[in-house]
């Protein structure tokens, strides 16, 4: 897939989204230049693994990804991701009594998968899978409607979210799981997909994400982030 990708690029003349050089949709200098592991806390005291910032040609490559199409950016997303699962699990909070169950990712919602074509979370974490290795689990959904969040304050953020989302039960109790999404505006959507795993009966060992908004910056209505 990744050679596909390639071929894609340089057949309609890509430019970097880093640097602007010709070849590349994002070439593997800028992607690691804009590499940037950190963690942020959800309001729910979720601790979120990013691997970068949501800034720049990281939020360049995610708007062009998920809202123009540009499908041949899930790659380098999905390294950004791989890494940030790399990050969460190196000290061994993998290890439990469970068996591990590989990457769980929030789901899109209908009215997003119908637009976009495509259920842009899962595509990344597939990416990401087969960077790291492992497997993805389709296991959350949508039991209702929620509104786009992109207006929405931290308070209507968390109510829109609160109960929406199911999940299908574990084989084994304990199941080891990685929570995984794109990226973490205020927390909300991945503390509701915490939430729900936990009292399904999984173990979520850790949860991460492609880039973080920075917490004092107010995104822009076009961005259409959870």
């Amino acid at each position: 897939m990744a050679v596909i990708d390639a071929l894609l690029d340089l057949a309609i003349g890509r430019r970097c989204l880093g640097c602007d050089e010709i070849g590349s949709s994002w070439c593997d200098a800028c992607l690691q230049d804009a590499m940037a592991v950190h963690r942020r806390a959800t309001p729910g005291g979720t601790v979120v693994v990013a691997a970068a910032h949501y800034r720049g040609s990281v939020r360049a490559a995610v708007l062009s990804y998920k809202e123009q199409g540009h499908l041949a950016l899930a790659t380098p997303l999905g390294r950004l991701l791989a890494a940030a699962t790399a990050a969460a699990t190196a000290t061994g909070i993998e290890a439990g009594p469970g068996p591990f169950a590989g990457l769980v990712p929030v789901p899109s919602t209908r009215v997003a998968t119908r637009s976009r074509g495509h259920d842009h979370a899962y595509r990344l974490a597939r990416r990401a899978a087969a960077v790291a290795g492992g497997s993805v689990r389709s296991v959350l959904s949508w039991a209702r409607p929620v509104r786009d969040q992109s207006a929405l304050s931290v308070v209507q953020r968390r109510s829109n979210v609160s109960g929406a989302m199911v999940a299908r039960p574990p084989a084994v109790r304990g199941t080891r799981v990685i929570l995984v999404d794109d990226v973490m505006t205020t927390g909300a959507t991945l503390d509701e997909g915490v939430r729900v795993l936990t009292t399904t009966g999984y173990h979520v060992v850790a949860t991460c994400v492609v880039a973080a908004v920075d917490a004092r910056r107010a995104l822009a209505p076009r961005d259409r982030l959870r």
